[in-house]
């Protein structure tokens, strides 16, 4: 049987300093059948120059690089890479994380015990600026029977998550419009078609350093915005296909979006005061 070919997908902007250790660790996987697609979304840092060094220092790895002209925004730019890319499977890999060597292997085991699947993800290290683990998430994790990612009381999908692209292309994919939370829209999306399965083990290094976008303090309220735009719509969507929405009323619901929409008028407030 030929190996599948799997993805792995950087989405960079201005992480120069950072990319190279994330090559490495793409390069580095245990798995035989790779590419690497890298796409630059108009950085104007050394960002380029260090990918072209990189491919240069390695002429026999199956590395692509695309090139944006101006900054695209997240959402897109990771729709991109997806359509860049012609593997059977594919994760992302941020430009400023890094990947355990067996990562994409351990993932792919679980497809084939689970090839009708659409998601296998796993938890990974909290590291600081330097990588250096500081311990596990706590957020992904099994998600308990009966629930959902929608739903879940439990664990839920994070990176690293190994996608099937067959499930994949039967949802409407990567919403281009969204600036954060573009992976859990899609998370939300793909396990309304298929199972997804979770990997009892931390494999993905996530960094946190001044500029991540899910940890910058002051970006929290934009963070908060995204999320509850994709909660909403995937309940909106699961209703409209009469698809099983497990724990979560109609009421529960109502009650978010009065949480959301509270908040976001008192942060129109604070914005108001500072002005």
């Amino acid at each position: 049987m030929e190996t599948p070919l799997v993805s792995i997908l950087i989405a960079n902007y201005n992480n120069g300093r950072f990319i190279a250790e994330a090559l490495r660790s793409a390069v580095g996987q245990t798995y035989p059948c790779l590419e690497l697609v890298v796409v630059d979304d108009g950085s104007d840092d050394n960002s380029l120059q260090v990918v072209e060094a990189f491919m240069a220092d390695h002429p026999g790895v199956n590395l692509k690089l695309f090139k944006n002209t101006d900054h695209q925004g997240c959402g897109r730019v990771k729709r991109q890479c997806v359509e860049c890319s012609i593997g059977e499977y594919f994760c992302f890999l941020d430009p400023d994380d890094a990947l355990l060597p067996d990562a994409v292997s351990t993932l792919m085991e679980a497809f084939q015990v689970h090839p009708d699947y659409g998601i296998a993800y796993c938890t990974h290290y909290l590291c600081n600026d330097q990588l250096e683990p500081q311990g596990v998430s706590d957020y992904p994790g099994a998600i308990p029977e009966g629930q959902s990612h929608l739903t879940s009381t439990g664990g839920h999908i994070s990176a690293l998550a190994l996608c099937s692209r067959r499930v994949y292309d039967k949802t409407s994919g990567i919403d281009a419009t969204y600036q954060v939370a573009e992976d859990q829209d899609l998370y939300l999306k793909m396990e309304e078609m298929a199972p997804v399965c979770y990997v009892d083990r931390p494999m993905y290094f996530y960094r946190k350093h001044d500029h991540n976008v899910s940890w910058d303090q002051s970006k929290a309220f934009n963070n908060f915005y995204w999320k509850f735009i994709c909660e909403r719509a995937a309940y909106r969507r699961r209703r409209k296909q009469g698809l099983p929405i497990d724990n979560l009323s109609r009421r529960e619901m109502a009650d978010r979006s009065v949480s959301f929409y509270w908040r976001l008028f008192k942060n129109q407030i604070k914005t108001l005061r500072l002005k």
